[in-house]
């Protein structure tokens, strides 16, 4: 199947490129799935029909694909440049349900499939996220499943089924983690571990807890960032035709050492990217503990907040939303960053967030 998603992947990147419309994108899409069997003219695939909802409406996917005469899976189409959300999640998931189906295939900047619980009140979820590059590894085990040949709903909704399984056991184990290394509990969990370890020794427990009395606690978790981290750099810079401050002087900062920013917002928007690249795997909520509401000085309102946010609380002039300004999570989760940081280095909301990333970062004047 590796031969199989590169030639898909060599299809679709000139559409990606381009940022190709809609229905042109369709088409190319349809051109892959003929490579993987299916096809139009014995309608185990077919496009933009339409399915009757009562008796006066009706919804249209953008392909359904069918095996022996019944529906498999409804696919969701936009064009590369799009950004999935919550209203198109919501969409596709209806057609799910319309068609009876626990599974939908969501294309456009990337492949994703949906899963859909027995027992989910909301839109589906994204469980499987496939990157549409050549050595994305889980291409192949994406062509194996959409394989005419090889494809078994019920094959299909078992590997959804496992992948909604893994996450959710993944959630629960960061919650427990949560939980246990709070500051309301860490001490207490600790000395208690210590404890039942000596115990088992052998030893009195009047005297352990003795120990334990004068024992303080301190758990410090490592940012295991890649070996090429860089540290943030600012330099000052003349400026002879703008006067920025009394002496003439504009700091400009920088992630890289290369590329600097007078915009502080900007640069800010550079460091939150820098972050989550060197942890691939980060949750939203561990980047909003990461970079707290507090450093821009409206927790309600925050610092980092999902795109679905942004747009429920009609609050998109206070963050960066064009599409190469929102940041993309493993788990899918669209993510925008505030640019509410005026446009001086001496802005007090910059100040703290410039002391706060001195903990993560080395931050040295050039």
């Amino acid at each position: 199947m590796k031969d199989t998603w590169q030639e898909i992947v060599e299809t679709l990147q000139p559409c990606i490129a381009n940022n190709t419309i809609e229905s042109e994108y369709q088409k190319e899409i349809e051109g892959c799935l003929k490579i993987l069997g299916w096809k139009s003219s014995n309608k185990t695939m077919q496009s933009q029909i339409d399915i009757r909802i009562g008796n006066n409406n009706s919804i249209r996917p953008d392909i359904v694909l069918y095996k022996n005469n019944v529906p498999v899976l409804p696919i969701e189409i936009k064009r590369p440049g799009n950004i999935c959300c919550e209203k198109q999640q919501q969409q596709l998931t209806s057609y799910m349900r319309q068609l009876k189906l626990n599974v939908g295939l969501y294309i456009g900047e990337n492949i994703q499939l949906y899963y859909d619980t027995p027992d989910n009140r909301d839109s589906s979820k994204s469980i499987f996220n496939v990157e549409l590059r050549k050595d994305e590894d889980k291409g192949e085990v994406l062509c194996e499943i959409l394989s005419y040949e090889l494809f078994d709903i019920e094959y299909l909704n078992d590997f959804c089924e496992e992948c909604y399984n893994q996450i959710v056991a993944q959630n629960k184990l960061k919650q427990c983690f949560d939980d246990f290394f709070s500051e309301v509990n860490i001490e207490n969990n600790i000395k208690s571990l210590i404890k039942d370890n000596f115990v088992k020794e052998g030893f009195d427990k009047t005297i352990i807890d003795e120990k334990l009395q004068k024992l303080t606690v301190q758990i410090a978790w490592s940012d295991a960032r890649s070996s090429h981290s860089n540290p943030v750099v600012y330099k000052e810079k003349r400026v002879e035709r703008e006067v920025v401050s009394k002496d003439n002087v504009k700091e400009e900062f920088s992630i890289d050492g290369i590329h600097y920013f007078s915009k502080i917002s900007r640069f800010v928007l550079m460091v939150v990217k820098q972050y989550v690249s060197e942890h691939p795997n980060i949750t939203i909520e561990e980047l909003e503990d990461k970079f707290p509401a507090d450093l821009i000085g409206n927790k309600k309102k925050g610092f980092i907040r999902t795109l679905d946010f942004v747009r429920e609380n009609n609050c998109e002039g206070r963050f960066f939303t064009k599409s190469d300004d929102l940041i993309r999570l493993k788990d899918s989760t669209i993510v925008a960053v505030c640019n509410q940081w005026g446009n001086s280095g001496t802005q007090q909301n910059f100040k703290r967030f410039l002391e706060h990333i001195k903990k993560i970062y080395p931050l040295y004047t050039k």
